[in-house]
């Protein structure tokens, strides 16, 4: 049950970023929250690399690699956006949404049949995002949809959903031409090179990046920490099953938002994202 453990740290250290991202996005801008993650997460990575053998690389790997970074930066950028205009509860929960369209997106493209248990766990999750405000069905049964539009962040989630979806996709192929933990102490430190320039050329962004060195530090060894133990738990154990386990970030940065930002309807959101663990659960299950 070693994968257990790993995803549920995982799962513990995405929320913890999440928490201390939102914090800090009040004082810097939403590319120097992005490039934080990245950078102060590099050193952590590279010195697993310095443990690990190297594995061999083909076409394939720097092909996918190449579509990967310019998706995983926007979809990252999108990400710390949407934390930042709205609360947790109604954004992270919204993340439930990729292992539903990983499921449903190929079988649409190829013409495959999902199954009975894929299509309740779809529903599942559909339900859930539904119980998120619930608390608007006073306005009708449009009501809690209604107000996912009206939500800027959840808007945003939604697009980051699809496009983690594809990034889960290309991510995967970088795993089958090399390994998981390479693929974890390689990648996010080639997004911090990526960003490091744009950034060290524009004299605001120069500021923020060394004004919270302290914070800076924990949100980078944090998101270190979840990267590591996600790739080692993919190692371990069927990646549908890790992810489902690791989805239950939804429930914990809930009751961060609750806790620490004194976010509203925490019952509501809380059920709604149990409920969408739940379905991400048997989407799980149908692979």
């Amino acid at each position: 049950m070693l994968w257990f453990t790993l995803a549920l740290t995982s799962a513990l250290t995405m929320s913890a970023s999440d928490v201390l991202s939102k914090r800090l996005s009040r004082r810097v801008s939403d590319f120097t929250n992005v490039w934080i993650r990245f950078f102060y997460a590099a050193p952590f990575m590279l010195l697993v690399l310095l443990l690990i053998d190297r594995p061999p690389l083909d076409g394939v790997f720097w092909l996918a690699l190449a579509a990967l970074l310019p998706l995983e930066i926007t979809a990252w950028f999108l990400y710390l956006k949407a934390i930042r205009l709205s609360p947790l509860g109604l954004t992270i929960p919204f993340l439930g949404l990729t292992p539903v369209l990983l499921l449903v997106v190929p079988r649409l493209l190829l013409g495959e049949q999902v199954s009975a248990l894929g299509a309740v766990g779809v529903f599942t999750v559909a339900l859930g995002v539904y119980l998120l405000n619930v608390g608007r069905t006073s306005e009708g049964w449009w009501g809690p949809l209604a107000a996912i539009r009206s939500e800027p962040g959840s808007k945003l989630m939604i697009v980051v959903a699809a496009l983690f979806s594809v990034t889960a996709t290309l991510g995967k192929v970088l795993i089958l031409h090399s390994s998981p933990l390479f693929v974890a102490a390689v990648y996010f430190p080639l997004l911090a090179g990526v960003l490091t320039p744009v950034a060290l050329a524009r004299p605001r962004l120069r500021r923020e990046m060394i004004r919270y060195p302290g914070q800076s530090a924990l949100i980078g060894l944090a998101f270190a920490l979840m990267a590591l133990s996600h790739y080692y738990a993919i190692e371990l154990a069927q990646v549908a099953y890790m992810i489902a386990v690791k989805r239950t970030s939804l429930i914990f940065a809930t009751l961060w938002g609750w806790l620490l930002f004194k976010e509203e309807a925490v019952r509501e959101r809380l059920t709604g994202a149990v409920v969408i663990v739940l379905g991400v659960l048997l989407v799980a299950m149908a692979k």
